[in-house]
């Protein structure tokens, strides 16, 4: 890479770094001055510090101090330029290659070049999820990465891998994604249909392709997503279908109690809390895992895995996780709590979440403020809801609650949108968790339409995050 064109790049990241803003592949899960005494609330660099002490590059010193005026580290500075280069190659990145011959020699040579692209690059943000197939929906993010200028589309299409369009899911063929001067990012939905055979887990490819407006593909721009079956597999028998989702229904749904859970390092052990939702019938199980991410067993945590057995009518069950403290200062560390292998006719809802160790050597520790994950969310007319994901940041202690409120923006209440209000609770340890609200379908052409969602009245210590309300974009 040429120097010139290298100094360009550094000079693009360190301003998303002095200016907060989220950047090299690091998502903005905490505030620094929720960690850091010294980082005053709402300052410029108050969300890049957080995102650099998650990440582990900066992590403060053992007074509770991040030193921001302080000059950063070789080391420091490595991490964040090697982040930097994966952010780049992983991207918002043209690949050309040229090659050139010799007319006195059948040897050819090739060379490549890394060009940045002003206009961005889409992506699926993994190349594989799954979902169960009680799940109605599924919806997927677009992200346009590299660059934001202009207006560009890409198209996507939902089709057949294993599973049967129709029967499994509805099909899509080069649907056009349209995003406009500055937005980075767009979702569709994939609607899903529950059978009642016992044929196994099912495939649906999603694909990428045709950007216009300069824009290109990045990686990855094909994904797959499977659908985990609900049903026992099939013997062949005559038995009845009917009865078969009538147990299914009855027995109801396992998942996890929240998006995401943190502990604090000193505790002795995380409590975990599954529930069992749209039905209690019967006696069900559910087995439970811990793997490593970047929380190591036997360092960080104890394995912990086992079956959680719920009685006829029972809705709720925990299982701990021992937490292992230490005495070094390596900021926050994340293992992942798996469900799976349900029984007695019971399906799987939320069966991932992550758990947050909170380093103790750092910071303080309490009930947390409340926070959407970003400012913005994106809906489609008639796809059904708006999911909005809030965080609860710096500290998990003490059950909470938190109101949240649509406000009238451009998109009209009973035409584009439902009027929604209500409380989420928090219980200890819940870090983060939805909010939904109904989108409509209207016959006007009335694209680049919005509302905004307001959170307030935090109870029992916590507060309220600057970023505390988010705009909803609907697009038709």
């Amino acid at each position: 890479m040429r120097m010139p064109r290298l100094f360009s790049l550094l000079s693009l990241f360190l301003a998303g770094v002095m200016l907060g803003g989220v950047g090299v592949g690091l998502a903005a899960t905490i505030r620094g001055s929720a960690v850091f005494t010294d980082v005053p609330e709402g300052a410029f660099f108050d969300e890049a510090v957080g995102e650099m002490y998650s990440a582990g590059v900066i992590k403060g010193y053992t007074n509770g101090n991040f030193g921001p005026n302080d000059f950063v580290t070789r080391g420091q500075v490595a991490v964040m330029m090697q982040r930097l280069r994966d952010d780049i190659f992983g991207s918002g990145v043209v690949q050309s290659s040229s090659s050139s011959s010799s007319s006195s020699s059948s040897s050819s040579s090739s060379s490549s070049s890394v060009e940045y692209n002003e206009f961005g690059a889409f992506r699926f943000t993994s190349d594989s999820f799954s979902i169960p197939e009680t799940v109605s929906s599924f919806t997927v993010s677009v992200e346009r990465e590299g660059g934001t200028n202009g207006a560009v589309s890409v198209k996507y299409s939902v089709k057949s891998g294993t599973a049967a369009s129709g029967d499994d899911f509805v099909a899509v063929d080069q649907s056009t994604l349209s995003f406009v001067d500055g937005q980075e990012s767009r979702t569709f939905t994939i609607s899903l249909k529950d059978d009642e055979l016992g044929e196994g887990s099912e495939t649906v490819l999603i694909e990428l392709s045709a950007p216009t407006g300069g824009a290109t593909l990045g990686s990855p721009s094909a994904a797959t997503l499977t659908i985990l079956d609900n049903e026992a597999p099939s013997s062949g028998g005559s038995s009845s279908s009917s009865s078969s989702t009538s147990q299914i229904s009855g027995a109801g749904k396992l998942g996890f109690s929240a998006l995401a859970y943190e502990v604090r390092e000193g505790s002795a052990a995380a409590t975990i809390t599954v529930l069992r939702t749209d039905g209690s019938s019967g006696e069900v199980g559910v087995t439970y895992a811990t793997s490593d991410k970047t929380a190591y067993a036997g360092s960080e945590y104890t394995t912990s895995n086992g079956t959680l057995t719920f009685a006829n009518g029972e809705t709720v069950r925990t299982f701990s996780v021992p937490i292992i403290d230490d005495t070094a200062v390596d900021g926050k560390k994340t293992f992942t709590l798996t469900l799976s292998a349900p029984s007695g006719g019971a399906a799987l809802s939320t069966f991932t979440a992550p758990l947050n160790i909170a380093d103790d050597e750092i910071g303080s520790f309490g009930s947390g403020s409340f926070m959407f994950s970003k400012t913005e969310f994106d809906a489609t007319e008639g796809e059904g809801v708006a999911t909005l994901t809030v965080n609860r940041v710096g500290g998990t202690l003490h059950t909470v609650n938190v109101s949240y409120a649509t406000v009238n923006g451009s998109a009209a209440p009973g035409l584009d949108y439902t009027t929604t209000s209500g409380t989420l609770t928090f219980e200890p340890g819940e870090q983060s968790k939805t909010i939904t609200v109904p989108i409509l379908r209207d016959s006007v052409s009335d694209a680049g339409e919005y509302f905004t969602v307001t959170l307030s009245n935090p109870t029992n210590g916590a507060r309220l995050d600057n970023q505390n309300s988010a705009q909803v974009n609907v697009f038709e």
